[in-house]
Order: C-alpha cells, then structure tokens, then sequence
C-alpha cells in the first residue's frame, strides 16, 4: 500500500505527507553508497524533494547515497540521505543539493506541467584587457642568455617583420630598427646617442641582457643600407676581426 510506504501519512521529512505532493513515477535509479557498494533498482513514488526507492536491501538510515537516474530528458544527477528503510520493500530518499534544472524538472513533473529546459549559457568571453595598438604589440623577448643576437635578427628577418628590437644590456640601452625584417637604423644610448652603423657595432657583442621586439605598423626611416642582413653583419664582424662569432655560410651545409 502507498500509505505504508511513505510512513503511516508522513513524508521524508517528517512533515505531514500532504506538504510534499508525491506521484507514483517508476524509472531506474542507480544508488552508490560508503565503500562504493551499488545498487540498481527503481524509483516507485517521487516528488520534488525526495522518492522511495524499492530495494529488498537498504543502506542504513543516514546514509548517503550519490543518485542517478532520468526525469524526462533530464539526467538527475544529486545525493541524498536515507531517511528510512522498510525491510524487503524499500528505503526513503531525501534529495540534497539538487541543481536548478532538475529541481524545476522534478517540480514539472509532480504537477503535471510541461518542462522546457534551459536554453544553454554561452560561454562568456574570457575578461581580457583590449590589445594593445599594433604599433605597441610585443610579440618577441627573451634573455642574450638563451638566444644569440644573430638568431633573433634571423627571426625577424624570416618573419619579415617591421619594428623595433628593443636592447637592455648591462652597460648601455640600444635598439635596432627592421622594416619587413630588413635592418634598417641602430641606435645606442639615450642622452648622447648614437645612430646607425656605429650603434649596431656597439649591440653585436650582447652576450648578457634581455630584449624585446614591438612591431610597428609604419616604416622606419633608413639609415643603414645593404643588400641583406647577412651580408652586412658579416662585413661589421670582418670588420671587427671576430668571424668566428657567426658560423660561415658552408659550415651551416
């Protein structure tokens, strides 16, 4: 009888079983209690807060039990404790943290009303600050640590990138100008400075420092003419008597 399950008139709760509408709705439900013992069998009577769950085993009163199973098309995912047990008949659930969507789901059914899901959240944009003005983007910094001057050079040549490798070296700040990879300009210094040929000299010999490369969308002026990079490093180092510096040509073959 429907009276001897739900307790002689009262609910899971204790209250007066008229509080808590209650339907008889049958549906498989997964049970997984302490020392992960589980147990598939089925809901009988349900309501928004709780159902009875027919079993010839129970877990013990104060158990509890993570719930599985489907309301409609929505799948019930919650815990809840063991209120009672009836030997050889059942045990009586009390849900606990229930989400939104399935408690409206429960409440739909036990009214008899039709249950619209949710529409889905869009997933929010990540809060991120605007970027920065092309002309500002960083996009290249590392330690001379790591990296040879030469390598970065070879990285914004094959990138062909226009902007400024800015240089902070223990001794003296610097900065060398790329328009599409090309140099084009050096400067060393900030109150008395120094431009073109002399300043890139001066930045050859960074072993120690960091760097950092801003793209620019705009030209820089050019003040240092070559056919390419290479060849106008290699002339700077003959000229400095420090080929062996930068690997030749046939040694990379």
């Amino acid at each position: 009888m429907r009276q001897s399950r739900s307790g002689g008139g009262l609910n899971m709760d204790g209250k007066d079983r008229r509080t808590a509408k209650r339907i008889s709705h049958i549906c498989e439900v997964e049970c997984e209690g302490a020392g992960a013992s589980r147990l598939t069998t089925r809901i009988n009577d349900l309501s928004a807060t709780g159902a009875f769950i027919d079993s010839m085993s129970c877990f013990p009163v104060g158990t509890i039990l993570k719930l599985r199973f489907r309301v409609r098309d929505v799948q019930v995912e919650t815990t809840g404790e063991v209120r009672y047990c009836m030997k050889n008949i059942g045990m009586g659930v009390h849900f606990l943290g229930l989400a939104p969507e399935q408690s409206a789901a429960l409440v739909c059914l036990v009214e008899g009303r039709p249950y619209t899901p949710p529409p889905p959240e869009e997933p929010r944009a990540a809060e991120l600050p605007p970027p920065p003005p092309a002309q500002l983007q960083n996009i290249l910094l590392g330690s001379f640590a790591v990296v040879s001057l030469f390598d970065v050079i070879q990285m914004i040549e094959n990138g062909r990138l226009t902007g400024t490798l800015r240089m902070t070296l223990p001794n003296v700040e610097g900065a060398i100008y790329f328009n599409e990879g090309q140099i084009v300009n050096a400067k060393v210094g900030s109150k008395t400075t120094t431009l073109g040929i002399k300043a890139l000299d001066r930045l050859l010999g960074a072993t120690e420092g960091t760097f950092e490369f801003v793209k620019s969308s705009h030209d820089h002026e050019r003040v240092i003419f070559a056919p390419s990079n290479t060849a106008l490093l290699l002339d700077l180092l003959d000229a400095k008597g420090e080929m062996s510096a930068m690997p030749s040509a046939e040694s990379k073959h």
